[in-house]
């Protein structure tokens, strides 16, 4: 029994070295580089490393490529080379950057609510900047701003773009698209073709006697689940950012919307603007500082009360401290005399 053991085992380690000789031949698409290939390359160290560990590993190989061969066929022969089936469903993830400005900055923040609320999304995340206390008690413009982190619907995306102007102007706005179909049912084959070998080692467990058999085998199978669990989990990732996309808003308040086309102003206008803007200049620097003079009159008033009192005081003890340089200097010449 053992040499029909030893035997099987021979061959099945033959077997999966010529597995990995093949796959090591292969090379990857030049379009899917990247994140593709970091699959393509553990997947071949997951394969290849059972063929130098021993040769029980060895018929764990082999049990795989015939997984994988069986994969190959129920797919009416095509390899997984990273090409979607054409009746699954193309793997796109939206997300977009967007800036907002608006006029009525507490209105559209209950917009957004509101907005969030009628596409079925959630705000995963949100920050608001208000004015402080010297802006609003000088009664200068608040200037405030927001960020949120929406996700939506990945259907309805293209809709909630088109109505972020409920919000108010939108200036700026950038789409991104990232394409993971090939990624992802790459991924999704080399899965089941773990699980194919997940099967056939449980079925060789059902079979050995050998402990030593039994414990080689318990040890494969955990790096199968482990591989298994990590493929899974990047799907689940992926299957997420499909369903629900990223929408980065940023909310900001403003006195007037920025222009959607540039203004081509004549140079007399120019002038015009120019002189009533440094008007306004002197204007807001006159009153600023009448504001200041305010806020800082006690202060100016403790300063001017603690002159009056110490300066006479500073003359005196100057007066007196030169009186006495003067009684030192007259008795030192006086004792220079004798």
């Amino acid at each position: 029994m053992k040499k029909i053991l030893a035997f099987c085992l021979c061959i099945l380690m033959l077997a999966s070295l010529c597995g990995c000789a093949a796959q090591s031949a292969k090379s990857a698409p030049a379009a899917y580089e990247g994140s593709y290939m970091t699959y393509d390359t553990a997947a071949e160290e997951a394969y290849c490393e059972p063929a130098q560990a021993s040769g029980l590993a060895m018929a764990d190989t082999a049990s795989y490529a015939r997984g994988a061969a069986a994969e190959k066929t129920a797919s009416n022969g095509a390899e997984p080379s990273g090409e979607a089936p054409e009746a699954d469903p193309a793997k796109l993830i939206y997300s977009a950057d967007v800036t907002v400005e608006t006029t009525d900055f507490d209105g559209s923040l209950g917009k957004v609510d509101e907005l969030v609320a009628r596409f079925d999304g959630w705000i995963e995340s949100s920050s608001i900047n208000g004015a402080n206390y010297s802006d609003i008690s000088r009664g200068r413009s608040s200037a405030r701003s927001a960020y949120f982190a929406l996700r939506i619907p990945g259907e309805r995306f293209d809709e909630l773009i088109g109505s972020l102007t409920d919000l108010g102007n939108v200036p700026y706005s950038h789409v991104y698209t990232e394409n993971v179909t090939a990624q992802y049912y790459d991924v999704q084959a080399r899965m089941n073709a773990y699980r194919t070998q997940e099967a056939r080692l449980l079925e060789m467990m059902e079979v050995a006697e050998d402990v030593e058999d039994i414990i080689l085998l318990e040890d494969r199978l955990t790096e199968i689940r482990y591989q298994i669990e990590s493929l899974q989990s990047t799907l689940n990732n992926w299957d997420r950012r499909v369903s629900y996309s990223s929408v980065y808003l940023q909310l900001n308040e403003v006195r007037e919307y920025t222009p959607d086309t540039p203004i081509q102003l004549r140079y007399g206008e120019r002038l015009s603007r120019a002189f009533r803007d440094g008007l306004s200049s002197v204007g807001s620097f006159f009153r600023e500082f009448l504001l200041w003079f305010v806020e800082a009159l006690p202060t100016l008033v403790i300063l001017a009360v603690l002159l009056v009192v110490l300066l006479p005081l500073g003359r005196k003890l100057r007066r007196n401290g030169k009186a006495r340089r003067e009684a030192r200097r007259a008795a030192k010449a006086e004792k220079e005399k004798k």
